[in-house]
């Protein structure tokens, strides 16, 4: 019987055997450092371009990125705030994840007083808050003794946790001390804005315009349910640029995986898409085939890529090849099925869906809303948006119709 660290060296050895010092996909590019970010981000240059065309100037930008959930947007976010803080001198650059229940401002203070360690105001707010301090922040208070109160003592204490009273005029004096500090710019990136209700996100961008219009870059990521449509967006020209990041296309999918595997594969740093030694272990058959059915989306390109390296390391494979893949992929949409933990009625839907293949406004009858239980395809809608965040589901089409398809995990044999 095998003792656990004889278990864990051939789950090594087994990734070994792949040549590959690890499985490379990840699908939070938070997970990753900057440097490896930076070898395998992938694609996205004209994207790229018309965002760091707003820094060639004076004035201060917002910039909103926006897209379907999975699409890449943290990775492309995050790929930004790399460049700019090697290319920007005397800049500030910060990065959160929107906490739930929190305003913009609050949480662009934050963002802020993290990245100011040597900054005792800022410290203290984020002491206030209940957040860690790189410094030990304590209240002190001071005791009289005899001899007519010239002999004291000084006690310290914690502080009570509070959030800022006044969080945008926080946030502005911390501005203020940052640019004394970084005197070319302030930039803030918040990310996740899609994980919040749409409903929120509206009345958080409400209540923000004052703050977004400041002395910061701001750059902002979000779906377009819950950002595109406000009229914060359009007419009132909140932001100055509104980039829709979309589905990555075959080519630059294969180049993506190339990436992957070139960051970790042992003795072959082959990067070249004509050369089969680019995608190994995978097969050029077989590479081609899982960027296919990653459909272009990087979440789903790396939660596939997760599952099937596992799989081949599990059967103890060299190569995938045609039946590794097809085997892995089979495994896959258990695993995304159990994930998403559906409820009935959404699991009911994903089931119907995938009998009927593809559903619409414009297929859907009214013998399948009756057996679906919903009144009308908009009510029918934010389950299969929630089928399409969990992977479960996707919508070919990139334009504005509401078409869903299931996922097809293996593909059907061409």
């Amino acid at each position: 019987m095998s003792n656990p660290r004889e278990i864990f060296r051939k789950s090594r050895d087994n990734i070994r055997r792949l040549g590959l010092t690890e499985i490379p996909f990840t699908e939070s590019p938070i997970d990753l450092e900057s440097q490896t970010l930076t070898k395998i981000f992938t694609g996205r240059e004209k994207e790229l371009g018309q965002v760091f065309n707003q820094f060639q100037g004076r004035e201060r930008r917002r910039i909103l990125i926006y897209g379907r959930i999975g699409i890449g947007k943290s990775a492309f976010l995050l790929e930004i705030l790399s460049v700019l803080r090697q290319e920007l001198t005397k800049t500030l650059t910060s990065y959160i994840s929107l906490p739930p229940d929190l305003d913009l401002a609050t949480t662009a203070l934050i963002a802020l007083a993290q990245e100011m360690p040597d900054d005792d105001w800022a410290q203290q707010q984020l002491y206030k808050m209940g957040i860690p301090t790189a410094k030990t922040q304590k209240e002190r208070s001071s005791e009289a003794g005899g001899n007519m109160g010239l002999v004291g003592k000084i006690s310290e204490k914690d502080r009570p946790i509070e959030a800022p009273e006044y969080p945008s005029i926080s946030l502005d004096i911390l501005l203020d001390r940052a640019k004394k500090k970084y005197p070319n710019g302030v930039v803030i990136a918040i990310d996740d804005l899609d994980k919040q209700n749409p409903s929120r996100i509206r009345q958080l961008m409400y209540d923000a315009q004052g703050m977004l219009k400041g002395p910061a870059w701001y750059l902002l990521t979000g779906h377009p349910i819950s950002m595109t449509g406000d009229l914060l967006t359009t007419e009132r020209g909140l932001f100055d640029l509104r980039l829709e990041l979309k589905e990555l296309d075959f080519e630059t999918t294969y180049k993506m995986l190339i990436n992957y595997l070139s960051s970790v594969r042992i003795d072959n740093d082959c990067t070249d898409p004509e050369d089969p030694r680019c995608v190994l272990p995978f097969l050029p058959e077989t590479a081609a085939q899982f960027c296919k059915v990653s459909l272009g989306k990087p979440r789903l390109f790396n939660r596939l890529g997760n599952i099937v390296l596992s799989t081949a390391a599990d059967l103890e494979a060299e190569m995938i090849t045609p039946d590794i893949l097809k085997q892995g992929l089979q495994t896959a949409l258990p695993k995304l099925q159990e994930r998403a933990a559906l409820t009935f009625k959404e699991e009911r839907v994903r089931l119907f869906l995938q009998k009927r293949g593809s559903l619409s406004d414009e297929t859907i009858t009214l013998d399948d809303m009756e057996q679906l239980g919903v009144r009308d395809f908009a009510e029918l809608l934010p389950i299969l948006e929630r089928l399409e965040s969990a992977d479960l589901a996707h919508q070919p089409s990139q334009d504005d119709t509401k078409t869903f398809e299931p996922l097809a995990l293996p593909p059907d044999d061409e």
